[in-house]
């Protein structure tokens, strides 16, 4: 391997550990509560960080791994701990806060312009029919009923 890849392939496990410092961060964030879900949750997380570092790898040096590798990756991992988590966890609040906000919007629009219309005209369409149901029995009482009893009693 060429000192260049080696040099490379240290920049990228260095970047590396900065995405794991900063997506173990997101996760602990948004980490379900239930003890059987976050078990899964924890496995998933891993098995998917454990894809991306190797992915990367790959892309950088044809999959070659050695101990320098690593340890590189656990300097990107300190660094961001120590130094640049302070800078990166206000734009992590502000993007979840954003999220969260245009969650809202887009939530209150549909359930405004969509969701209470059509309850509205549910609501009406069943008002409308329980009055129609009313009104027709009491047509079928009034021109029926009371004719046809008056009919019965007066043949007795």
């Amino acid at each position: 391997m060429s000192l260049g890849t080696q040099f490379d392939t240290a920049i990228a496990m260095l970047g590396m550990g900065i995405c794991f410092g900063l997506m173990a961060e997101i996760y602990h964030r948004i980490r379900p509560k239930t003890k059987g879900v976050v078990f899964l949750t924890d496995v998933l997380f891993w098995i998917n960080y454990a894809v991306l570092l190797f992915v990367s790898l790959y892309y950088v040096n044809d999959g070659i791994v050695r101990l320098s590798f690593f340890l590189f990756w656990l300097a990107g991992c300190m660094m961001y701990i120590t130094g640049l988590r302070r800078f990166i966890l206000p734009l992590v609040d502000g993007l979840f806060f954003c999220i969260r906000f245009l969650y809202r919007v887009v939530y209150g629009i549909i359930r405004i312009f969509f969701v209470i219309p059509i309850l509205f005209i549910a609501k009406c369409t069943l008002s409308l029919a329980r009055m129609s149901k009313f009104l027709l029995l009491w047509v079928v009482k009034v021109l029926i009923v009371r004719p046809w009893t008056a009919i019965v009693r007066m043949k007795k």
